[in-house]
């Protein structure tokens, strides 16, 4: 019960970006440290550097500066990196630069000179090479938004730095340093005289979703990642952060609650409630809001690339509000306004109901992506199966600013293979009206995915289309006799319709199309209704249809649904889908509903004289 209630207020505290309070967090100084500005540093320098490599100690490893670099405007997008080698006890355990150590503050003679943000990859032996972001380049974020066109998202094609003096590795000649997003830019880079690197950012971790939908994230995600993906086992809502300082490590979560997708990286300083993390950006969005979490690390696991921090993620401490080509911004105590995503799944069969909920960024691209996957999970721990044919019935609510009312849409679909994949297929369809409506600025605030399924195949096939005359004329109304056939039942069902043709109707040869009023997924094979999500989410979409937002609500809580049988009249050598049918002056069309999934296709010709 307490748990609920903790749960409760903080869902309510993301809706409204409430504050929290910043006690756990600790007190920290009210200025920056003392700083030492690029132009001393100078090769051969030692100093420390400050992480955490187990639970939430902050521990201390020693570097010497190699040289300065000069470059910029890539993934790192600042004009100087300082290039160092890291040594000694606490880098003999980890085996080096580890991913997550980004953001890790550097000091010479107690001054600070920067953060530790990438590190090399493929090194043999110890990787102790590593890159720093200037301090200088990441102060001005403090109080700023950064730097004029920081928050442009850079592409991740290699990014070319070069010695500002003659430069020798391990005894040989430096001309060239490449940073890059992953492993496979930097190794198609290497040449000769040249040094790879990458952002030591750890990997990205999910938690929560069945293999199946973490399998599909992954297709989804894929290269547009910058980290890695792995399943987690979820985060500790009741882990909590020490004292805040240089060098303790923290979560980034773009989704938050039975989902929870994000990663780990360092605190390079704290001054007040504001801190300045990781050294490059996250996703460089610009202004942002993510959520700050507690996290510790459980381990520093060694591989051939590099080694990696493992961690867990805690509770939410503050949020991040710059997402900057220097660093990410982090507001202790202060929540992020976030879309909340709720799924109440019944299996109709067995009588279990599964309820999720999750915060996610307001990014339409977060939401498109985690919304149906997250329903994907419900469905498949409701039923406790993968696949299967049956029937679902989803209600969608959204809620937003700037809509008259609480909006609802209704849909039902079949696959005799997959139905909880099937099930998903209006949902963008929802994320669309909501972040990318044409008509209307919206804030959107929240949607709710109710989905009752069964294992019943609840489909009703076509079988006669009668037309009262084969001729008609602009102006005049056709009268329709439609009878469906529900599965295995001995009964027919009959709906008569009369549709309108418009008055600018071209004369001439016709069709009435009567079928599905809705879309339904790809035919019933495993490997294409998996590429079908995937293509329904990443997919390009068509502009939202409609003239205006009124006609846009109607579209979005009546229209392609699949229990209507649509009727179209269609002039001869135009598709039922052309555009040119929003030309006339009424709709020359009808929908009729009914209790089944449409199934089947008639067409009659008729003439329009």
């Amino acid at each position: 019960m307490i748990r609920s209630r903790v749960r409760l207020a903080i869902v309510l505290a993301l809706a409204a970006g409430l504050v929290l309070p910043q006690a756990s967090a600790g007190s920290a100084q009210e200025g920056p440290p003392p700083i030492m500005p690029l132009g001393e540093v100078r090769p051969g320098m030692r100093g420390i550097g400050r992480t955490v490599i187990q639970g939430q100690r902050v521990d201390q490893f020693d570097f010497e500066v190699i040289g300065i670099l000069q470059g910029g405007g890539g993934i790192i997008n600042v004009k100087h990196l300082i290039l160092f080698r890291v040594f000694g006890p606490l880098m003999e355990r980890t085996g080096g630069v580890a991913a997550g150590m980004s953001g890790s503050p550097l000091y010479v003679n107690g001054r600070l000179i920067g953060a530790l943000s990438a590190g090399y990859i493929w090194q043999p032996g110890t990787r102790d090479l590593g890159l720093a972001t200037p301090i200088e380049e990441m102060l001005p974020l403090l109080t700023d938004q950064g730097r004029p066109g920081a928050d442009r998202r850079v592409e991740r094609w290699p990014t070319v730095y070069r010695p500002l003096a003659p430069l020798r590795v391990a005894g040989r000649p430096v001309e060239r340093v490449v940073v890059a997003w992953g492993s496979a830019a930097p190794r198609a880079a290497a040449l000769p005289g040249t040094l790879t690197f990458v952002p030591a950012t750890t990997v990205s971790q999910v938690s929560g979703l069945t293999p199946r939908a973490f399998t599909l994230l992954r297709r989804i995600l894929g290269d547009r990642s910058p980290r890695p993906l792995v399943q987690a086992g979820g985060t500790r809502a009741e882990l909590q952060a020490e004292r805040i300082r240089d060098g303790s490590t923290v979560g980034i979560v773009q989704v938050f609650g039975d989902i929870t997708f994000g990663g780990i990286c360092t605190v390079t300083l704290r001054v007040g409630n504001r801190l300045l993390i990781c050294g490059h950006p996250w996703d460089q969005f610009g202004a942002v809001d993510y959520g700050l979490t507690a996290s510790e690390i459980i381990q520093v696991v060694r591989t051939l690339e590099r080694p990696f921090k493992e961690g867990n993620l805690g509770g939410l401490i503050g949020k991040i509000d710059q997402d900057r080509g220097q660093a990410i911004r982090g507001v202790l105590g202060e929540l992020p306004r976030m879309f909340a995503v709720r799924v109440v799944v019944n299996d109709l069969d067995s009588g279990r109901q599964v309820t999720k909920g999750m915060q996610v960024v307001r990014r339409e691209d977060l939401v498109r992506v985690f919304a149906p996957i997250m329903a994907l999970t419900a469905v498949e721990r409701a039923r406790d199966q993968v696949i299967g044919e049956g029937t679902a019935r989803v209600k969608m609510t959204v809620r937003a600013a700037g809509l008259p009312r609480v909006l609802e849409r209704e849909n039902v679909f079949y696959s005799d293979l997959d139905v909880a994949i099937a099930a998903m297929f209006d949902v963008p369809f929802a994320t669309q009206f909501l972040f990318q409506n044409p008509f209307a600025q919206l804030n959107p605030i929240d949607m709710t995915i109710q989905v009752a399924i069964t294992r019943q195949r609840q489909t009703a096939t076509i079988q006669t289309v009668e037309v009262e005359r084969r001729e008609v004329s602009p102006g005049e109304r056709l009268r329709v006799r439609i009878t469906a056939r529900p599965f295995q039942r001995n009964v027919q069902t009959t709906r008569v319709l009369e549709v309108p043709i418009p008055r600018n109707f071209p004369r001439g040869p016709a069709f009435l199309v009567v079928g599905p009023g809705g879309t339904q997924p790809p035919p019933s094979q495993a490997p294409s209704l998996g590429d079908a999500f995937v293509t329904m989410v990443v997919g390009e979409q068509e502009p939202f249809p409609g003239e205006n937002l009124e006609e846009a609500i109607d579209i979005f809580e009546n229209f392609g649904k699949n229990n209507h049988i649509l009727l179209q009249v269609v002039p001869f050598g135009l598709p039922a889908d052309g555009v040119e049918f929003t030309k006339f002056d009424v709709f020359a069309g009808g929908l009729v509903e009914t209790d089944w999934v449409i199934q089947g296709q008639v067409t009659v010709p008729i003439l329009v004289r």
